[in-house]
């Protein structure tokens, strides 16, 4: 059974359907837990996860820092579709070369990722990270199974139109739990036009996008936008990528 916090949580979200998706409802969530913040994504496999909610500036960085670099515990639990369960980041550096530093600088120390899915279908992931090391206490870890339950059936009949948003407000995050995305379609329009300039696969070419990316410092939707607006090309000059 919930915890007596949890159940809280849960009547947000059942009473308010999509509505309860808003900041007052994550900070609950997040107390229940005993983690700093946390963030739902939506999609079928590493590269089409999705942000859909989450009302920390951390959270957001978060998830953008594993899609970025196509690593990291959520991106596992996706994939895996089991619990990836991280008291202590600093001792996966060689699981995650990339996400660990980063999400150091974040000051994320722990992060709990749940698979969202139905029957054998993968529906996203749940992602609670905090700046302290250890691990979710059992009532927590059976508190987050719980949400992650309930988030996946409010997403699945309820991920709404503004999720569509557009750069500026991905730049400028709207309090609440909804976050644009629109980027992401741009970084896999960008892989596709890589895949003809190279001639490669659509997963090449999306680790040269990323590798990209990291090398250079930049945000991922950034170099995937000079792409799309051909000031990047990765066949020519010596200005752009090997």
């Amino acid at each position: 059974m919930p915890g007596e916090r949890m159940n809280a949580v849960l009547a947000l979200l059942s009473g308010n359907g999509h509505a309860g998706l808003v900041s007052a409802a994550a900070v609950a969530a997040a107390d229940a837990l005993g983690v700093d913040g946390l963030s739902a994504g939506v999609g079928t496999g590493p590269q089409g996860v999705v942000l859909a909610w989450g009302d920390q500036a951390v959270s957001v960085a978060l998830e953008t820092l594993q899609f970025t670099l196509g690593q990291g515990p959520g991106l596992e639990a996706v994939t895996s579709g089991t619990p990836v369960l991280v008291p202590d980041l600093r001792e996966h550096a060689r699981r995650w070369p990339g996400f660990v530093p980063g999400a150091d600088e974040l000051n994320v120390r722990a992060v709990f990722a749940f698979p969202l899915r139905v029957g054998a279908i993968s529906v996203g992931v749940l992602t609670a990270h905090r700046a302290t090391p250890g691990r979710l206490a059992e009532e927590q870890l059976s508190d987050a199974l719980t949400l992650a339950d309930a988030v996946t059936v409010l997403l699945l009949h309820a991920v709404p139109a503004d999720t569509r948003g557009t750069a500026d407000e991905e730049s400028h995050p709207r309090p609440g739990w909804t976050q644009p995305a629109t980027y992401r379609a741009q970084v896999h329009q960008a892989t596709g036009m890589i895949t003809v300039q190279l001639g490669v696969t659509a997963a090449v070419a999306l680790i040269r996008l990323r590798a990209y990316a990291y090398s250079h410092e930049r945000r991922l939707r950034d170099v995937a936008a000079d792409v799309v607006s051909r000031r990047i090309r990765f066949d020519i000059g010596d200005d752009n990528p090997p």
